[in-house]
Order: C-alpha cells, then sequence, then structure tokens
C-alpha cells in the first residue's frame, strides 16, 4: 500500500494535535514524506529504515547523533493488512514520548486503514460510474459480450425498468465565488441524497450533468419530488436547479433512448425559467429549440418585434404568456396582471398595431408562442 505525500501529511498533522512534539512519517526506504518539522521533509531517516529492514518492532534513538538523519525520539512500524506501510516518529526525550508510542501507532493504523477503505470506496463508485456512463451514452453497450457479467460484478440490478432523471445547476455571477462554491457543493451532495432514496437506485455526473436512474414511477411524483427538492435547495444553499425526465419507463436495453429523452427535456427546462421540471412528453416547440441556433432565435424575435425595445418585447410577452395560461381570457388574464381589462385589451391592441400580428388570432397565436420560448432560451 503506497500512501501520497497529501494524505501522509494531513496524518501527521492531526497526530501532532494529540501531543505538542514534532511527528514524522517515515516511508519503507528511510525518506521522511510528511513531518510537523518541514525542515525535515525529504531528508532520509537512517534509524527508520533499519527498523525496516531489521523488522524491528520499534527503535529508541537516545540522541540526534545516534543516526544520520535522525533525531531524538521513538520511531513505530506502521502495518496494516500485515504489511509495512511506514515508520511513525515522534521526536522528543524518551520519557515523554514513549508513553505515547503505543497510542499513536494504533491512531496510525487506524487512520490509514479508513483512508484506504474511503479509496477502496471510491474506486468502486468510480467503476460503477463508467459502467453507467457507457450504459447510458451509447445503444451498442447493452450488446457487448461481458455487458450484463460486469453489470453483475458492479452489483447492478438489470431486470428492472426504470426512469431516467437529469438535473442540473443554473449557473449564476456572484461577487465571493469561493462561497458559492462552498454552497454548491452542500446543494449537490443534497441533491444526490434526497434523490437517491433507494438502495437500487443508481447515480452518476456526466459534465455538469447529475443523472438518476429510478425504480418506476409516475410522472406527477417524479415532478412533485423534484419540485421539493428544488425549493429545499434554494432556500438552504441559494442555488436553481432545473429537472429533465424521460417518458415513461424503459428495460434496460432502451436505457440509451431514456437517457436521450431526459436529456432533452432538462435542455428544454433549462432555458425555460417558468417550467423547471419538464418530462419528455410535456415538450412540444422545446423540442427543437435547441437544434436552433441563438442566432437564428435572435434573428425571428428582431424581426418580429423590429419596431419595439428588449423591454418593451419582454412586457409583451409576459402579457402572452399570461394570456395563454387563461386560455385566451381576457378578464382572468387581467385579474393575474392586476390590471383593468381594458387595460389589457388596450396593451393588446397596441402590440397588434407594432407586429402587424393579433396576438389574439388562432393564425399569429403560435408565432407569439414561437417568440416566447426563443426569449426564454436566450
Amino acid at each position: 500500500m503506497k500512501l501520497s505525500t497529501t494524505f501522509a501529511m494531513q496524518m501527521v498533522e492531526e497526530l501532532s494535535t494529540i501531543l505538542s512534539q514534532h511527528i514524522n512519517f517515515i516511508d519503507k526506504d528511510g525518506i521522511i514524506v510528511a513531518s510537523t518539522d518541514k525542515n525535515r521533509i525529504g531528508s532520509q531517516h537512517m534509524g527508520a529504515k533499519r527498523l525496516v529492514e531489521d523488522n524491528l518492532p520499534y527503535l529508541v534513538i537516545e540522541s540526534d547523533n545516534e543516526y544520520s538523519g535522525a533525531k531524538q525520539g521513538v520511531n513505530l512500524p506502521i502495518v496494516v493488512d500485515e504489511e509495512i506501510v511506514g515508520v511513525i516518529g515522534i521526536t522528543g526525550e524518551r520519557n515523554i514520548v514513549e508513553k505515547y508510542g503505543e497510542i499513536i501507532r494504533k491512531f496510525t493504523q487506524m487512520y490509514i486503514r479508513d483512508e484506504h477503505i474511503k479509496q477502496t470506496r471510491a474506486q468502486e463508485e468510480k467503476m460503477v460510474s463508467r459502467f453507467l456512463e457507457n450504459w447510458l451514452m451509447h445503444a451498442h453497450a447493452v450488446h457487448e459480450a461481458n455487458f450484463n457479467d460486469i453489470a453483475q460484478s458492479l452489483g447492478i440490478v438489470l431486470n428492472q425498468p426504470r426512469r431516467i432523471l437529469m438535473a442540473s445547476f443554473v449557473g449564476q455571477e456572484s461577487e465571493d465565488m469561493l462561497h458559492k462554491q462552498g454552497q454548491l457543493d452542500q446543494a449537490t451532495r443534497y441533491l444526490k441524497r434526497a434523490l437517491s432514496d433507494s438502495h437500487n437506485t443508481y447515480s452518476l455526473r456526466i459534465g455538469t450533468r447529475h443523472v438518476f436512474l429510478l425504480l418506476d414511477t409516475f410522472d406527477e411524483q417524479i415532478k412533485e419530488k423534484c419540485l421539493k427538492v428544488k425549493e429545499a435547495i434554494f432556500n438552504a444553499y441559494a442555488w436553481d436547479v432545473r429537472f429533465g425526465f424521460d417518458a415513461f419507463a424503459h428495460p434496460h436495453i432502451h436505457a440509451h433512448d431514456a437517457y436521450i429523452q431526459a436529456k432533452k427535456a432538462l435542455n428544454a427546462a433549462m432555458s425555460m425559467p417558468t417550467q423547471p421540471v419538464l418530462g419528455y412528453k410535456d415538450l412540444h416547440v422545446e423540442l427543437f429549440v435547441n437544434e436552433i441556433s441563438p442566432l437564428v432565435r435572435q434573428e425571428f424575435i428582431e424581426k418580429m418585434f423590429q419596431n419595439m425595445s428588449e423591454d418593451e418585447i419582454k412586457e409583451a410577452l409576459k402579457l402572452c404568456e399570461v394570456l395563454y395560461a387563461h386560455n385566451g381570457s381576457i378578464s382572468q388574464a387581467a385579474s393575474s396582471l392586476y390590471i383593468h381589462k381594458n387595460t389589457l385589451q388596450y396593451k393588446l391592441n397596441k402590440l397588434q398595431e407594432a407586429t402587424g400580428c393579433d396576438p389574439r388570432h388562432t393564425q399569429t397565436i403560435p408565432l407569439y408562442y414561437l417568440a416566447m420560448v426563443f426569449m426564454k432560451s436566450l
């Protein structure tokens, strides 16, 4: 087992909080790789070298001149799984430091074992993530000869229909980006805990997207859960998160299709602030919005509202959005906007004069709807 110098340094610093003496961690070749005495890092400790070579239970050094590169103190081998991984040294007078030797050794061995377990778990999670990523992103993956065997070895259950749910945080500007990053890390951990509430739920990260393979559940249950998670994350960490999911539960051989559907739904949700959770079934115009370049979307808006400022366009489209949300009812839309219905009629008439398109006419409503989607996507 080879320990990183970063981990070794963390370990000796942690140990130094137990007693006020200098602590050194020496590798099997007798090189001090970590020490609370920074001047000694990288130097050779001949006492520790002899301890490892002669397989000694411990080595007490009575004076600074006894071994080259060594100082007065106690040195003990660190054994993990019957292998010497290094030597821990405590600098100081024998009668002061010797009584701490066994305690420090056991603490060190426990610390290293815990780190080894973490590394093993992290490696297993990495292997699972690679398998899941290959499974979702490549349609041919399920036809590979060893696909089922690898899934079984990783403990992944394939014979259950699943829903694919994707989430992504909305980027934001901040003067204190370090603080915002800390909040994002916490929000990410919460997101994973909240949506991985079953031992048969798998999750991974692909780029900036968080992907969850859920057991079969209804669309409304997914939406309700996502909205609760979204609200909790915004209230606790001040980050906005959007969600997209597939059309229905897919068998494992069609996981790639489900992934594509969820990705399209998430792309639409990312460009639609008023609809932070979208299923593939919810997509209409949104299905192809991201296939159209931002330049063309902008050109469409400018052509339709060529005599209006950006603020005027936004206000006009807001009126249309509320009007269409109430199925064209002037009274209900005006009430929702807290204005008189005559005022709304006047604004809509002015909009027709400016664009040449009546926002209440069935032939031109699609143009306004498209403009709304394009504006939100930009």
